[in-house]
């Protein structure tokens, strides 16, 4: 009996594994870096999920057989919710904790109730009003982790003058200074996650500053004054 349930398990993984590489074989003329790590099973039945980043990330689904694809979202009508962000926003999640915590620059509340990571640009207008929130966001349990998005396209110093603010012997301090009084910290050059955290923004297709990701991996774009942001992180995290 033991052996016949192991041959039949056997049997199911193998025939999953082969349907996974038929519907890599009819990706792959579309999304030639796409790999079998790439597509799982999904809550659709006979479908599966695919993660691809071209050059952001975006989940499309295909049918085990490799004949259909659905891209764009699907609405799961018990929960009103769509599959498509609610995945999303679990990889999107992953990502930003996969980013090591001394690569960021966090301001950090003494009774920390929730934690948002901001892509900044030090020379956006709406992250130094953001900024000056700062106070009144950790003394409401807030704690802020920044991470670097400079807009060349409208702020061309921008790279350069975070560079030098994420290579500063106290970044916190530096950070806070450029924001509040524009001065610049004279450090030397070092190796900075600030080109690579561009990057991931660019992945997890931020298109703006100040842009917010909250710790379910849902995400606020633009300003809000730091009650209102209160609010907002409740109100999301609830969803």
């Amino acid at each position: 009996m033991y052996k016949s349930l192991l041959l039949v398990a056997v049997l199911i993984s193998n025939t999953a594994y082969a349907n996974i590489e038929k519907a890599l074989d009819t990706l792959l003329p579309y999304f030639p870096n796409l790999t079998t790590d790439n597509i799982t099973p999904s809550q659709l039945d006979d479908f599966y999920e695919i993660l691809v980043q071209a050059p952001q990330y975006e989940i499309i689904y295909i049918s085990n057989d490799g004949r259909f694809i659905i891209q764009g979202e699907v609405i799961d009508l018990n929960t009103m919710h769509g599959l498509f962000e609610s995945r999303l926003n679990i990889i999107k999640k992953q990502v930003i904790d996969s980013i090591d915590e001394d690569e960021k620059i966090i301001f950090k509340a003494q009774n920390e109730k929730y934690i948002i990571h901001v892509f900044t640009d030090v020379d956006c207008p709406y992250c130094a009003k953001l900024h000056a929130n700062m106070t009144t966001m950790n003394e409401l349990g807030i704690t802020v982790k920044y991470l670097a998005l400079p807009i060349a396209e409208i702020h061309p110093e921008a790279q350069s003058a975070m560079e030098k603010i994420w290579c500063a012997e106290d970044k916190k301090l530096a950070l806070h200074n450029y924001k509040t009084k524009r001065i610049l910290p004279d450090s030397n050059d070092c190796d900075n996650p600030v080109a690579k955290q561009l990057q991931i923004s660019k992945n997890l297709n931020v298109n703006g500053t100040p842009y917010i990701f909250l710790e379910n991996g849902t995400n606020i774009s633009g300003y809000q004054d730091a009650q209102t942001l209160l609010q907002t992180i409740k109100l999301k995290l609830a969803q």
